[in-house]
């Protein structure tokens, strides 16, 4: 009797096994379930096996990469855990010991943990520069991403100090030079208008020197900006001129000025002003923002070899914001440029664009004076189809307190 209970308890235990594996035994009385059993349990041997082979394969193709690599998770109670980190990577660890630990506990970088934490909440990838220290307390910079990947966020480290450095010294040197260089360009220039004022003087005379009038004025207005890229960046005196003005008539200042430009370059040119329309800022500058993006319209609508070369200044409000577009028909920017459009010294090289002059100047300083008044731009552009700059200012009500 006993015998028989535990005969049938063991059957009972196979039948079990042999259900939860989803086994199908015709004769459960056999030994026929221990063979599946060993065969499945075989099978998820070489299965692991293989999965782990692969994950290792992965890693060491990761571990050789030039840019860093963290893979992180995200679990219930806001904690963001460090899975893997390549190479490069765990040189910005304060540990060696950082797989499953948080990411707070592991990297001192405020930007990167707020970063990862955005893209784990909105679900969105989120990209931005942030500055790190080796520990041996090497200084370098980097381009932070942060891509979604299921239920993991795979932050990508991109080393441009080496970038960044030439920048620093691109514009320091520059900078120097507009200083040194204002000075002669100023005598040379009132020594020209001394000469065309003369009022005998030959017209072969007359129009070449009004040429190099016209350049020296050019070069002068470079180096104008140049020196206004530093007190920009740090927003030097900038807020102490900032009024409460009306921004349409600013906006017909540029399109009058602009018109006659238009007419001379044979491009049509529109305007949808809405009248009245106030911000907080500083007029000069935001004139500048104005000047700038149309200069850049008009300048590469006149590349365009045919069709239709037209330009638009609009500008209205938006629920409780002020919307500036300026939209032409031009050469366009092509997608893979646009990401860069707004840096420093950087102009699409292309054998069109190389006809129109300048620094890679004029952008920089429209996206950081839009930067200091809290306002955004966007730009959509495709080649050869023309190009549309959207700014975006908060809307201010006239007689309202600041």
């Amino acid at each position: 009797m006993r015998k028989r209970r535990e005969e049938n308890a063991h059957q009972r235990f196979k039948n079990e096994i042999a259900k939860s594996i989803n086994i199908n035994i015709k004769n459960p009385v056999d030994d026929f379930l221990l063979h599946q059993l060993n065969s499945y349990i075989k099978n998820l041997e070489e299965k692991y096996k293989s999965e782990k082979y692969k994950r290792r394969n992965i890693f060491s193709i990761l571990d050789t990469l030039s840019e860093g690599i963290i893979l992180v998770s995200f679990n219930q109670n806001e904690i963001i855990r460090v899975d893997f980190a390549n190479s490069f990577a765990k040189n910005i660890f304060t540990t060696e010991n950082f797989v499953g630990r948080s990411l707070t506990e592991v990297i001192d970088n405020h930007n990167l943990i707020e970063l990862t934490l955005k893209s784990f909440k909105t679900n969105k990838d989120m990209e931005e520069e942030t500055s790190f220290y080796y520990p041996e307390k090497k200084y370098f910079r980097c381009q932070v991403k942060s891509i979604n990947v299921e239920n993991y966020r795979v932050i990508i480290l991109l080393d441009i100090t080496k970038e960044k450095n030439l920048e620093d010294l691109r514009r320091e040197f520059l900078t120097i030079m507009s200083h040194e260089m204002r000075t002669p360009l100023s005598v040379i220039s009132g020594y020209l208008e001394t000469i065309l004022h003369e009022p005998n003087l030959d017209e072969e005379i007359y129009q070449p020197l009004k040429k190099i009038e016209e350049e020296i004025s050019r070069l002068t207005r470079m180096f104008n900006d140049l020196l206004d890229i530093e007190r920009l960046e740090k927003n030097i005196g900038e807020e102490k001129r900032f009024v409460f003005f009306n921004f349409s008539n600013t906006v017909k200042r540029a399109f009058d000025f602009f018109k006659i430009v238009a007419d001379k370059m044979s491009i049509e040119f529109e305007e949808e002003i809405e009248d009245d329309l106030y911000v907080f800022g500083n007029e000069d500058r935001l004139l500048q923002v104005v000047y700038n993006i149309l200069d850049n319209s008009f300048k590469f609508t006149a590349l365009k070899e045919k069709g239709e070369k037209k330009v638009w200044l609009r500008l209205y409000k938006n629920d409780n914001n002020i919307i500036l577009e300026i939209e032409d028909t031009g050469i366009g920017i092509p997608s893979k440029e646009l990401k860069r459009i707004f840096d420093l010294f950087y102009r699409v090289d292309k054998s069109r664009s190389r006809q129109v002059p300048g620094l890679g100047i004029g952008l920089y300083i429209v996206k950081t004076i839009l930067d200091n008044h809290n306002a955004r731009i966007y730009l959509d552009s495709e080649e050869n189809n023309g190009t549309l700059f959207q700014v975006i200012l908060p809307l201010k009500t006239k007689g309202e307190t600041f």
